[in-house]
């Protein structure tokens, strides 16, 4: 027996006397499935579009949101870093980054549609307060940002300090030789030059930094004289050196003495108790000519004991003594508090 589904339910009627065949189904009609599982998004009501998950607009966040040059200084550049991102779910695009004041200017180059890090630089031309600002534009003018700069710019001061004053490397025995150091010292806020140092007296010569050093507001140089007299009596000298500070040209004064080997000296003892800190490995002798220095360092090596010979003093001086502890790092500690030791 064939049943056609596409005639409809009435052809069932006619075939219903005859002998029954083998029984064969063919589907013409369309059948509306079953569907059962997940849906990966839903099926919106009378045939419509899916809705689709709101996207959140283009942010743009800027960090800092301010800045601001605290201890500027005329003629000298000063960073600060400025980080552009964008927060949202949409793309931004950067047109233009303007910085406006005097001497401010920004370092950097942005890609469009990427995250960026920019240096805001100042160098300032005069002194006083600085304002001004920075200004991130976009395609989007309801994103666009401006960011305040402020400042306080002091004046260049060009300063150094060479110390101590003056070296008595006292009386030695014929044939050898003591050493001192002298000590270079920025002490303005602008880079110093020190274009020569010269040395004049028998018997006095100098190793350490070679010429020109130029020397950062706060950093320091060290310049080691040494004296080996090659006669009996007394030797003076001078230590002379010239830079582009506010004083071009700062002396100091040399002496020393030779006498018989076996011949009296003077000296100075010195103890002090061990660091209390963890890791220290030695320790160094400072002296200076007063109780706040400038004071230089006496030994060349660091010192693995307590205590200290100077012998390269002179009768009637006076002088200040301070020590600090050096850990395995090479860090070194704050001066200690000072010893004076008058020499009769």
């Amino acid at each position: 027996m064939r049943i056609d589904f596409s005639r409809g339910l009435q052809q069932t009627k006619k075939f219903a006397a005859r002998r029954p065949r083998a029984l064969a189904l063919t589907f013409a009609a369309a059948l509306t499935p079953l569907l059962v599982g997940c849906l990966s998004e839903p099926i919106a009501r009378n045939g419509a579009a899916p809705v689709a998950a709101p996207v959140a607009a283009a942010q743009l966040e800027v960090t800092p949101s301010s800045i601001s040059f605290a201890a500027a200084v005329v003629g000298v550049q000063n960073s600060q870093t400025l980080k552009l991102s964008n927060t949202g779910g949409t793309a931004l695009t950067v047109t233009g980054i303007i910085a406006t004041g005097a001497g401010l200017s920004i370092n950097g180059l942005l890609n469009p549609g990427t995250n960026a890090t920019f240096g805001v630089q100042l160098t300032p031309k005069v002194s006083g307060d600085f304002s001004g600002s920075v200004a991130i534009l976009s395609k989007s003018s309801a994103l666009d940002t401006t960011l305040p700069v402020t400042g306080e710019v002091a004046s260049a001061k060009l300063a150094i300090s060479v110390g101590p004053s003056s070296l008595n490397f006292g009386t030695i025995g014929a044939g050898t030789s003591k050493a001192q150091s002298v000590t270079l010292t920025n002490t303005g806020n602008t880079e110093v030059t020190v274009s020569s140092i010269s040395l004049s007296g028998k018997g006095f010569s100098m190793t350490g930094s070679s010429v020109p050093i130029k020397l950062a507001s706060a950093q320091d140089a060290t310049v080691e004289v040494q004296f080996s007299p090659a006669e009996t009596g007394t030797s003076s000298g001078t230590l002379t050196v010239d830079s582009n500070a506010s004083d071009p040209s700062v002396v100091v004064k040399l002496s020393g003495a030779e006498t018989e080997e076996n011949a009296e000296q003077h000296y100075v003892g010195l103890t002090w108790d061990a660091s209390k800190s963890a890791g220290i490995t030695g320790y160094n002798v400072y002296r200076g000519g007063a109780e706040k220095g400038p004071f230089s360092r006496l030994n060349a090596l660091l010192i693995g004991g307590f205590n200290f010979k100077d012998d390269s003093v002179s009768g009637g001086a006076t002088y200040y003594y301070v020590t600090t502890a050096v850990n395995s790092e090479g860090e070194e500690s704050q001066y200690s508090n000072w010893a004076k030791a008058i020499v009769p």
